[in-house]
């Protein structure tokens, strides 16, 4: 499972899914135990298996933070392993967590390379039913050798769980043959812009209302719309919409064609909607109220991006704002805190290090206040559904204007409050405090926010679209092009 920018230079490692500082690779029956609690889709099926007694058999879980394109040596050893693992004269289906924005150096379309691989494998008639992140990027490939595609049904990804759980019924129902799915797939040429991906905020909730109605109707399996990813230069990139029936092909693409027009007709109103840097800021050190929270948009890490960006502690400095916190992958001036110790003054250049996309580095001076492993757990349902985290080593600052920058050694997005608050910071007590995300932080910051305000900050995950140099996309798309939809139906 990863989500690659491919407007990222530095490419994806095999390291960063076996190294267990950087992502997540456990086999066999470790999955169960690191899994199971939590919130995300692999906890949900393996509750939901357990609870109707299926045996099942965990194989292999490889999972890395969003970043580079995923090397060619990387993805074919990994996937080689994974197809390995799997026979068919052992277990009578498969659920198969996948992400549906991953792009290799020598495929574009890595999660629909990952299903074929495994459907030459197991055959035709096998079972395998596959979820799928919110950003998936969903191609024909994908479609065709899948069962039944599931994706999670929010963004940010609160869901999780449900579709682990949704997944296991789905598997269960096809092997008992009580269910033959029917589906069909279709993607407007249209892209929905990741400041209007707000699943719980208009115009984009009309498109999940619609679903929800078509997922509640008990002639359907399954129905799902995935946002799409704008950060994979691929050819089928894009929104798009599946509906499964049992059996039942007209109806299936009836409900498909409705919810995929409906969201043709709209299409202007998921275009890009952030405020520019000095505004925002100038917003937040003005509010009688907060936290005001700056979501810097052009470093969204979970996106894939550098986690280093300098924009807006450059504009903070500038107008002079006291009492705010920002985060800063720099393993570097993390290093020089940890030599320093705590409660020694520290002069560091901090940011601006991982490429030349994200601002120059920032002189700051303060006092070291703490220093954590970087390790803690979150038991409350956040984006993606994890639980346990890890951003290494981190270190805490405090300048003489109450400024609060922490900096650790590896690069975690934030969706769980824990990264702030695990080292000391209070963030009820903060007037400004700056996240690298679009929506992905929302659940966590939320509770404690006067106000959310998206920033229209440069970068590798820059949120307007003309901006991003496309080159393998198969079609006009809109926004960027001025495309025509004629219904393309895909149909199993």
């Amino acid at each position: 499972m990863h989500e690659s920018n491919t407007f990222i230079k530095k490419t994806t490692p095999v390291e960063n899914f076996m190294n267990p500082h950087y992502g997540d690779f456990i086999q066999g029956k470790d999955i169960v135990e690191h899994f199971k609690g939590g919130n995300h889709e692999l906890s949900g099926s393996i509750d939901e298996l357990e609870k109707q007694d299926v045996e099942f058999l965990p194989k292999m879980c490889a999972i890395a933070t969003p970043s580079g394109t995923v090397e060619k040596e990387a993805f074919n050893q990994i996937v080689d392993k994974l197809v390995n693992e799997i026979n068919s004269d052992e277990c009578d289906g498969l659920i198969v967590n996948l992400h549906g924005a991953t792009v290799s150096e020598e495929y574009l379309d890595a999660d629909g390379e990952v299903l074929l691989r495994l459907r030459k494998k197991l055959g035709k008639d096998f079972p395998i039913v596959c979820t799928l992140d919110k950003h998936a990027n969903i191609s024909t490939k994908m479609f065709k050798n899948a069962d039944v595609l599931i994706v999670f049904r929010t963004c940010p990804h609160l869901d999780t769980y449900d579709r682990g759980v949704e997944a296991a019924k789905i598997i269960i129902e096809i092997i008992k043959k009580n269910i033959n799915p029917t589906g069909t797939f279709i993607a407007p040429p249209m892209m929905i812009n990741m400041t209007k991906q707000n699943t719980f905020e208009e115009p984009v909730n009309q498109i999940i209302k619609r679903m929800n109605e078509i997922s509640d109707d008990d002639s359907v399996i399954s129905a799902s719309f995935a946002l799409g990813f704008q950060f994979a230069d691929v050819p089928e990139l894009g929104s798009s919409f599946l509906v499964y029936t049992d059996n039942n092909a007209d109806l299936s693409r009836t409900k498909c064609e409705s919810v995929a027009e409906f969201a043709w007709e709209n299409r202007h109103k998921y275009n890009l909607n952030a405020l520019e840097v000095s505004e925002a800021v100038e917003i937040a050190k003005k509010s009688t109220e907060y936290p005001v929270i700056l979501n810097d948009v052009g470093d969204n890490t979970g996106g894939g991006s550098s986690a280093d960006s300098t924009f807006l502690l450059h504009e903070i400095i500038k107008q002079d704002v006291s009492n705010y916190c920002t985060v800063f992958f720099d393993p570097e001036s993390v290093e020089k805190c940890a030599q320093k110790g705590i409660g020694q003054k520290v002069k560091l250049f901090v940011g601006g290090k991982v490429d030349d996309k994200h601002g120059d580095p920032v002189e700051i001076e303060g006092v070291v206040k703490n220093i954590t492993d970087g390790i803690w757990e979150d038991s409350e349902i956040r984006h993606g559904g994890y639980t346990k985290y890890n951003q290494g080593k981190t270190a805490l600052i405090e300048t003489d204007k109450r400024g609060s920058i922490i900096l650790t050694t590896l690069r975690q997005p934030p969706q769980s409050i824990g990264q702030i608050t695990h080292i000391g910071i209070d963030p009820k007590e903060k007037q400004l405090i700056t996240t690298r995300g679009v929506i992905l932080p929302r659940p966590a910051y939320d509770p404690f926010a006067a106000k959310t305000v998206l920033v229209n900050t440069k970068g590798t995950t820059t949120a307007d679209l003309k901006n991003l140099n496309f080159k393998n996309i198969e079609r006009e798309i809109y926004p960027i092009n001025d495309a025509e939809f004629n219904i393309k139906v895909n149909d199993v």
